[in-house]
This record gives structure tokens, sequence and C-alpha cells, in this order.
């Protein structure tokens, strides 16, 4: 995948699924069940024993269309390990120079994660073309507006604390897409409740809809 494809089908669908801390075993299931719900990015986060195992298990359903990353990729060796487990893009919680190189080199889409706008000009110049706003939700939606003043062009993913709450004030800002987790996949992975989880994928879905 190269990055103008990741930006293209962020613009198109609007919403990444995080997976975080989700048990390998269960991972290709609850992929299977976002897939049919209509979501088509997903990423699952390194920052736990789960990451790996669980994108090799979702890499090798081979669902149609679904597109997969890896998430807190914050050292070249999660780079290498995303991409040897089948990553097509990756993201960072903050500027990882190292890590944004190694995606340009590797023709992986990368999705840097930034703040301020001196960060956000930074991960640009490191070739993430969509740049990802974290903390999006302590920030607001008026901080988007805010940043697209001054740079109409730029193409901002929100991340962290985005709910079906806030997310159409998001949209309506001007960000280009969203990376939803705990308000999208948490569990209690003893006894997930498939349903609820369903629910969940399709409310926001729908309100990203045209």
């Amino acid at each position: 995948m190269t990055r103008p494809d990741l930006t293209s089908l962020i613009e198109r669908h609007r919403l990444i699924a995080i997976l975080r801390g989700v048990p390998p075993v269960h991972a290709p299931v609850l992929a299977r069940q976002l897939h049919a719900a209509g979501i088509r990015l997903l990423e699952v986060a390194f920052s736990d024993e789960h990451g790996e195992p669980g994108l090799r298990s979702i890499q090798a359903l081979g669902l149609p269309g679904m597109h997969l990353g890896a998430g807190t990729v914050t050292t070249l060796e999660r780079a290498e390990a995303a991409r040897q487990a089948g990553a097509g893009f990756v993201l960072t919680p903050h500027l990882v120079p190292q890590v944004n190189a190694y995606a340009a080199e590797h023709g992986l889409g990368l999705i840097s994660g930034a703040m301020t706008p001196t960060e956000i000009m930074q991960a640009r110049e490191q070739g993430s073309e969509v740049v990802k706003l974290f903390p999006a939700g302590d920030l607001g939606a008026g901080y988007v507006k805010s940043l697209l003043g001054p740079y109409p062009d730029l193409k901002l993913l929100v991340v962290g604390g985005v709910d079906a709450s806030n997310l159409p004030g998001f949209i309506q800002a001007g960000a280009v897409g969203a990376g939803i987790g705990g308000s999208l996949t948490r569990a209690d992975w003893n006894t997930p409740d498939w349903t609820a989880l369903d629910l969940r994928a399709r409310e926001l879905i729908a309100l990203v809809s045209p």
C-alpha cells in the first residue's frame, strides 16, 4: 500500500478500528465482525504481546477489502515486526523519525502522531500525508478547525478519546477520519459481548456515512 492509497482510503472510509489488548484467539473473530459491519481499515496496536500474533491471525483471514496497519510503532524493531506480520501501514503516537524513514524505505503507509503545529509540519516533512492528531479528545473539534485555518490542505486523523458523542463534530470541523479504539473494540475478553461490539461498529459507521 502506498501513502496516496492510504490517504484516499481514509477519506473514503473515515474510520480506523483500533484493536488494543485483544487476545489473538479473539482478534480474527472481531476482525470478521468489524468487516461485516463495514469497517475497512484496521489497526492492531503493537503496545503489548497481543499485537504481532493478533495481526498475523487477522492477515491470514484474507478479508476482502480490509486494509491492515500496526499502531504504537515506536521503534525500528516494532516497525520490522509489523511489516513481517503483514501491516500495510504503521501509526506512531508521536514523532519517531527513524520509524517514519523506515516506512518510506519499505513502502509502508505512514500516519505519524503529532499535536502542535510544529510537530504536525515535521510529520508531513517526514512523509506522513495524513497526520494523527493525538490526543484529539482532549483537544476538541475546535482545535482541528483552528489548525485548518492556516493549513487548509492539512489531513488530520483524530485519535484518542474519540467516540460517538464527539465524532460528528470532528468530521464537521474538517478531520478526514478518526481512529477509534476503546469506544469501539473494548470488551471483557473472558465473555465478549459480540452483539454489543457489532452495534457499536454500525453506529459509528452510520455517523460518518454520507
